[in-house]
């Protein structure tokens, strides 16, 4: 498969909640951790036997445990595993995607870590009784061969893998299911143990073909029998291959399928307390046309829930999808509210977080609680402002509603040439006041955006 159809297949399922991830030791290779042939070697120096591509590592830690013993083992993985202060470019463009499951077969801590830094709590599911405390509302780490947390159980012997089936049954029951529901990115795994290509095999005969297409990434290889081996993963397996030449091409290719996920979700900043009951009947339809327009276009909102005119975009983007049988109504409108005493850094750094999910953000409106004679504009929408363009965001301002979004919308008038996307609808942005004109020129400059 070529590298369009990759990004394109795996943004939209990544939009529809329909992705996992597994990621294995060529991951935590990017980081600095040890490839399972370094961490075994030396194993293998005591044991005075050499390691080469043939080598079954499993086996070697088995002849190993044998001979010294389990604590010598693990000894030698703590050393080698239990770090702090790794660093990887690829793991974090990874999960920039933003995926609720990962799968690993790896010890170390590198994806909590990298997680953590992003300010996203992560739950490790290691041992079958963690598997009663999964949400769907954080983000699951199943670690498939045991955590650096708990050295005991995990799987490193031949006898360890020999027995995972019967040891781990539930474990596998869950893998199976998400293989046979989500479509899988593999990233780092070289498909060399049978345990994950076992399950596929099983899914895929029990499913008569008809199971879902899983996702690899690998580096080409000159050896004559790995086009063969590409062949073997997708028709037994049905894991289909994007060949690249160079390791660095994969951070590049994750960022890709990223910004068009990001792309996918319009941030909507504005506020009101209070305007006349013209005005504010107009503002319900604007919100009202606007999220439908949206939506109805395959497109996410993205709200703080600002005051008035957040309640009214979420409002009607609730009964959207209400009247059109969409259930599963958190995918399309994602709602952060500020918490009502929220420190000052606090809700910068809340904004920082939620702007940073979207690529699109539109301006409306900004007014700020005022005596009756004066007008506040809201520096809560100005500083949603600055930081979309700090963060590089697609910014669309709709001038004619006023207030804070009129001060930006000038701002960008000025400096136009940074906005060329919007050239074309400057007037529109200024002066119209058809809702319909309005929202058909948004979705316009939105499209003309993603098509770029």
């Amino acid at each position: 498969m070529d590298k369009e159809q990759l990004i394109e297949l795996m943004s939209e399922k990544i939009l529809n909640e329909e992705a996992s991830l597994f990621v294995a030791a060529g991951l935590s290779q990017s980081a600095g951790y040890c490839s399972w042939k370094e961490l075994l070697t030396p194993c293998a120096q005591k044991l005075n036997v050499e390691i080469n591509d043939d080598t079954d590592l499993y086996l070697l830690a088995q002849y190993f445990v044998n001979t010294y013993g389990e604590s010598d083992l693990i000894k030698i993985i703590e050393q080698k595993t239990n770090k702090i202060s790794y660093e990887s470019d690829l793991i974090a463009s990874l999960l920039q995607l933003d995926i609720k499951n990962i799968w690993t077969t790896n010890f170390d801590k590198s994806l909590e870590q990298i997680l953590l830094r992003r300010g996203i709590i992560t739950r490790t599911i290691s041992h079958e009784k963690d598997l009663a405390s999964i949400t769907n509302t954080q983000t699951n780490i199943f670690k498939l061969n045991g955590d650096i947390s708990n050295l005991n159980e995990m799987i490193v012997t031949k006898s360890d893998y020999i027995n995972y089936i019967d040891n781990h049954e539930m474990f596998l029951t869950f893998l199976k299911r998400e293989l046979a529901t989500k479509t899988f990115l593999f990233i780092g795994y070289s498909f060399k143990d049978s345990l994950i290509l076992d399950c596929l095999d099983k899914i895929t005969k029990c499913f008569m073909g008809s199971s879902p297409y899983h996702y690899t990434i690998l580096k080409n290889d000159s050896s004559p029998y790995f086009k063969y081996f590409v062949d073997d993963l997708e028709k037994r397996y049905r894991i289909k291959t994007l060949i690249v030449n160079d390791f660095n091409e994969i951070p590049l290719i994750l960022h890709e399928i990223t910004q068009k996920v990001k792309n996918k979700k319009i941030f909507i900043s504005g506020s009101f307390d209070w305007l006349p009951i013209n005005e504010d009947v107009y503002v319900d339809d604007l919100c009202k046309n606007l999220a439908e327009t949206l939506i109805g276009n395959n497109y996410r909102i993205c709200t703080g829930l600002g005051r008035k005119l957040g309640n009214y975009i979420s409002g009607h983007a609730y009964q959207y999808c209400l009247t059109h049988h969409i259930y599963n109504m958190e995918k399309y409108l994602i709602m952060r509210p500020f918490h009502e005493r929220m420190e000052k850094d606090k809700k910068t750094n809340h904004r920082i977080s939620m702007i940073n999910e979207c690529n699109i953000a539109i301006f409306a409106y900004g007014k700020s609680p005022s005596p009756d004679d004066k007008v506040i504009n809201s520096q809560g929408v100005i500083e949603e402002y600055q930081i979309a363009k700090n963060q590089n965001k697609f910014i669309i301002p709709l001038g004619m509603t006023g207030f804070s979004s009129k001060i930006i919308f000038d701002d960008i008038k000025n400096n136009i040439v940074k906005y060329p996307y919007l050239e074309r609808y400057i007037n529109v942005l200024e002066n119209e006041r058809n809702i319909q004109k309005i929202c058909k020129v948004v979705l316009s400059i939105i499209e003309n955006i993603n098509s770029a």
